[in-house]
């Protein structure tokens, strides 16, 4: 594990990742038959062969200047399929507020593309004073599906793509999260971060019956363009398949693939809550990642002083996600938030990625307005500009956790400090699942920890919780100063792994 420390707190790292799309409306020609992956391709590859284009369209200054609250008010009220008796429906979003880019949506109807033409009377506004010179052809900013999710036979949202590559969904009771992108570039890079954008939507209207929608998207950047086939399906978790070929005009620092992006604010003693009454706000509370070596490894995420950058050499992943463990309401205290929704997301590899990196970033935060977290995967080899890059992987939104990792592992990480040892914590951790609720507490269990970079373990005792059939490892650890320790725990029995594996990047307690 490689750490690096970037103190640039005013990097505006993720939350300009939101400045995103808008668009214009065209009347479009109708495309031969028999669309598919390879024509979005063939796009990808002409645009990586041409002059990047950044010219922005102008929006009404009404829509520009309002306020995400004020955006959230328009509504499209006609969903694109409505009445047709299909498995989904579409709706599409204005541009407005944080989405200012181009964003040419069309339908495909058995193999033909048609367009789908805007009407601004499909579209409510609230309480929104809508000026009455609005123009009559705004375009879409990006759109949204539903289905017969919670209260069928109502139709309800389940996935939205808006802003930049970023979608995000849900599965049957839960509520948006944790995002994911199509692409990430230079995140947490002294030089800035780049934002990929998808200009170009094909939606293929589903036949009737069908449980799977595919969407198409061409993905442009002044580094990097890109095809995309997004195989959707919701239910009780709801996943998305991402089959993609991308072209890099340019060799970039950081290549960044099926990036999430989450929010971590405060709770169990790690990040500052600014005076914050609640006892968490987190989309997400811990790194989950599962090596090809069998290994599977916990992270419990945290909100730094300073940017941090923590990265996990690994060799031929199974998979990584953002994982919400605690699923109890007085977790959070939240009405309004109920962060016990948020769905955990996981990222399972489609063929073998070989060798590479899990990267996560953490930025600091004082509230819960920013995303501030970001995960994903780093190839060991970038491929050469305008060398076509293929990748597929699954990516899963749910609530139930339980399943997910093979062993017993870490459901809940508390840090304190030591009042008798200058710069010393104290560091607890939950171990359940696996085998461990059927063992009684008198087996020799044993803890395996250790704290890197010169930190001393000055105590640690293991308990059991007979009532949760949970193992708490509680230990007193003093990094040195100015020095953060990489700290590893994970229990055995007679010689015998019994949980994944927790880590943790600890710093003295005046730190």
């Amino acid at each position: 594990m490689n750490v690096y420390h970037l103190n640039r707190p005013s990097l505006k790292l993720l939350a300009a990742a939101l400045l995103g799309l808008a668009g214009w409306a065209m009347t479009l020609p109708v495309y031969a038959a028999d669309f598919s992956m390879t024509n979005v391709e063939a796009k990808a590859k002409t645009l990586v062969n041409s002059t990047y284009d950044a010219k922005p369209l102008p929006i009404p200054a009404f829509l520009k200047d309002l306020s995400p609250e004020q955006y959230a008010q328009i509504q499209d009220v006609m969903p694109l399929w409505r009445g047709d008796n299909l498995p989904f429906q579409a709706q599409f979003y204005l541009p407005g507020s944080w989405f200012h880019r181009p964003v040419v949506i069309r339908s495909v109807v058995d193999g033909v593309v048609q367009p789908i033409r805007f009407t601004l009377k499909h579209f409510s506004f609230g309480d929104l004073n809508v000026p009455k010179d609005m123009p009559s052809e705004l375009g879409y900013a990006g759109f949204r599906l539903l289905a017969p999710l919670n209260t069928p036979p109502r139709y309800n949202e389940f996935i939205s793509f808006l802003g930049a590559t970023y979608f995000r969904a849900v599965g049957k009771n839960a509520i948006y999260g944790t995002s994911a992108r199509g692409l990430g570039i230079d995140t947490a890079q002294p030089s800035g971060e780049i934002f990929p954008y998808f200009k170009q939507f094909w939606l293929v209207q589903p036949k009737a019956g069908a449980t799977r929608m595919v969407v198409y998207a061409l993905m442009d950047s002044p580094v990097a363009t890109g095809a995309y086939r997004f195989t959707i399906q919701q239910g009780d978790s709801s996943t998305v398949h991402v089959d993609a070929t991308i072209y890099l005009r340019k060799p970039v620092k950081v290549l960044e693939l099926a990036p999430l992006t989450s929010m971590y604010w405060h709770g169990h003693g790690r990040g500052i809550s600014a005076g914050d009454w609640h006892p968490a706000q987190h989309d997400s509370s811990d790194l989950v990642m599962a090596n090809g070596n069998g290994e599977w490894i916990t992270r419990p995420i945290d909100n730094p002083l300073y940017i941090q950058t923590t990265t996990y050499d690994m060799d031929h992943p199974e998979g990584f996600g953002l994982i919400q463990e605690d699923r109890q309401f007085s977790a959070y205290e939240g009405i309004e938030t109920n962060y016990q929704r948020r769905p955990s997301v996981w990222v399972q590899p489609d063929g073998d990625w070989g060798k590479g990196q899990v990267r996560l970033i953490e930025l600091p935060t004082n509230n819960r307005d920013m995303d501030n977290i970001a995960v994903f995967w780093v190839p060991e080899h970038e491929p050469a500009p305008k060398t076509p890059l293929h990748f597929a992987y699954t990516v899963r939104f749910f609530l139930n956790n339980h399943g997910l990792i093979p062993l017993a592992h870490p459901v809940a990480t508390y840090l304190g400090n030591d009042i008798k040892v200058p710069g010393a914590r104290t560091v607890v951790i939950d171990f359940a699942g696996g085998a461990l609720p059927n063992l009684p507490g008198t087996v020799p269990m044993q803890i395996h920890l250790n704290a890197a970079d010169n930190a001393k373990v000055l105590s640690q005792k293991l308990e059991w919780n007979k009532e949760d059939h949970v193992w708490r490892v509680l230990a007193v650890i003093q990094p040195q100063p100015n020095s953060p320790s990489n700290v590893r725990c994970f229990l055995t029995l007679d010689n015998q792994v019994m949980s994944n594996t927790w880590t943790y990047l600890l710093r003295a307690a005046k730190e």
